[in-house]
């Protein structure tokens, strides 16, 4: 049985992690990022895991932003659309999880 509780703390897991991706796009442009380097382009190891942090991290938010411009632009069929859109609702709702346990486990919350 699902009760109304679990429905409210989807949805809050689920806007944490599209604030979370929003935020930490906007933070990352602000420090000079513009975009993902081409594929094969040599590069250190902590730059490449910082690249893929950073992807999982903002994810939700590109998906929905890229799939949109080329669902306007009609590259994108609308069924494709709506399951990019799921697809982003559901990565937004792990990556929201992970930013709330990381927030309770700071005791932030317990004053």
């Amino acid at each position: 049985m699902i009760y109304s509780f679990d429905i409210l703390a989807v949805i809050f897991a689920m806007a944490t992690g599209f604030a979370t991706s929003w935020v930490g796009l906007e933070v990352v442009r602000l420090a000079g990022w513009r975009e993902p380097e081409e594929a094969g382009v040599s590069t250190n190891p902590v730059h490449a895991g910082a690249q893929l942090a950073l992807a999982a991290l903002v994810g939700p938010r590109l998906l929905l932003i890229n799939g949109f411009s080329n669902w306007r632009s009609g590259l994108v069929s609308l069924p494709l659309y709506g399951l990019l859109t799921l697809v982003a609702a559901g990565w937004s709702m792990c990556s929201g999880v992970v930013v709330l346990q990381m927030a309770f486990a700071s005791g932030y919350f317990l004053a």
